[in-house]
């Protein structure tokens, strides 16, 4: 018996000491290992000297563009190559350091001077989406430059003195066009008239007219253009307290050089290398500019809609000349000013519509439709019908 005693507090005394006993934890992982950095790529550097070609002067503050020959990203979207734009010195020098590898073309831009290509295009953060011929025109005109890792590499420039366009526009009356744009069309591959940037339309789309309505575009290579001015007219919606405020968009109508009211009227101008074309003078002929005012109506039960797209396009080609928009419940649109000729008037995008500080909500949504138009004189009453979508088609076309 004193045995059994003696082995029940042996256990109890083995319990307690356990329960008493400190954990013993799991070994400590060993702390991580910080990653080394990646090293950044090995670049090169591009050095060089612009200058004029007509005084062999250096090309003071003249920009300098580097744009990749290849493509500007790699597959896995990190950069493949650099874009840069940098301005020489007083000397004509540019440097352009931390390039990654690769081949480059290495185009100038000074006011006056002609550029491989329009200007407009040799912005290095939108090169990699410009059109193909734009990177044709570069690869025809330049000789690319390979950059190696540490090493530099050298080329120089020479800017050659580009064409000049200058004249003045003006009203049919006399009065001078202040503040007006003047800009160019050239025809591309495929033999259409799109518009071309200037150097002075970096900020623009062109080059704008002094106090005297006098405009001059420089620094173009030879070739044939069009040249055009564009009267614009700004919205003027006052905002009324406690009312919602439309948006009226600007109305704009082209006009060309050369008794040009419409684009197959325009005279082509052609320019050779350097050559000045002074003298070219755009009137603006306020007899023969009209305006042309209506509605447009649901065909079914002869009610104005309150929400459309109205487009004037040449009935020659197709061509839009200018667009307004129907905001108000009367369905009434308005062209301010339009050319003689003839014409076919669309409407899209027709609907009726519950306007609200989270935009419009559609309630009826209506087919496109067009029809036929001679402006010979002022135009008012016009009217042009709409035919009602489906319920089913109507829903598709709100989503």
């Amino acid at each position: 018996m004193k045995v059994l005693r003696l082995v029940v507090v042996l256990l109890l005394a083995s319990r307690i000491l356990a329960a008493q006993a400190p954990e013993v934890s799991a070994p400590a992982e060993p702390p991580a290992q910080p990653t080394a950095p990646v090293p950044p790529p090995a670049t090169g550097s591009i050095t060089g000297h612009v200058f004029l070609g007509d005084s062999r002067l250096p090309a003071r503050m003249a920009y300098v563009v580097l744009l990749p020959v290849g493509a500007t990203e790699a597959g896995d979207k990190k950069p493949a190559a650099s874009t840069a734009t940098v301005q020489t010195g007083l000397d004509g020098s540019f440097l352009m350091q931390n390039v990654l590898p690769g081949a480059y073309y290495v185009a100038a831009v000074k006011l006056g001077y002609a550029s491989p290509v329009p200007v407009s295009y040799l912005n290095a953060d939108d090169y990699g989406p410009n059109p193909k011929d734009v990177k044709e025109a570069l690869a025809a005109t330049l000789t690319p430059v390979v950059v190696a890792a540490n090493r530099i590499s050298t080329t120089d420039i020479v800017l050659n003195r580009g064409a000049v366009i200058s004249g003045s526009v003006r009203f049919d009356d006399g009065e001078p066009y202040s503040q007006a744009t003047v800009s160019l069309l050239r025809k591309d591959k495929a033999g259409k008239w799109i518009e071309f940037g200037t150097q002075e339309g970096l900020s623009s789309n062109g080059a704008p007219t002094d106090d005297q309505g006098n405009f001059r575009l420089t620094g173009l290579p030879a070739g044939e253009y069009l040249l055009r001015t564009t009267l614009q007219l700004m919205g003027g919606v006052g905002e009324t307290p406690g009312a919602e405020s439309t948006f009226e968009p600007d109305y704009r109508w082209d006009v060309y050089f050369g008794d040009g009211i419409r684009p197959s009227d325009a005279k082509i101008i052609a320019l050779k290398d350097g050559e000045q074309s002074n003298g070219k003078t755009i009137e603006i002929p306020l007899s023969r500019l009209h305006s042309i005012s209506g509605t447009v109506l649901n065909l079914e039960t002869g009610a104005p809609i309150n929400s459309a797209r109205v487009e004037l396009h040449n009935a020659d080609d197709d061509s839009l000349d200018t667009s307004a928009y129907i905001t108000l419940p009367t369905g009434q649109f308005r062209f301010p000013y339009v050319a003689e000729g003839e014409y076919t008037l669309k409407v899209t995008g027709a609907a009726d519509v519950i306007r609200g500080k989270d935009g419009d909500k559609p309630i009826r949504t209506y087919a496109d439709a067009s029809q036929s138009i001679i402006v010979k004189g002022e135009m008012s009453g016009v009217t042009i019908q709409v035919k009602p979508l489906p319920v089913a088609a109507a829903t598709a076309a709100a989503q």
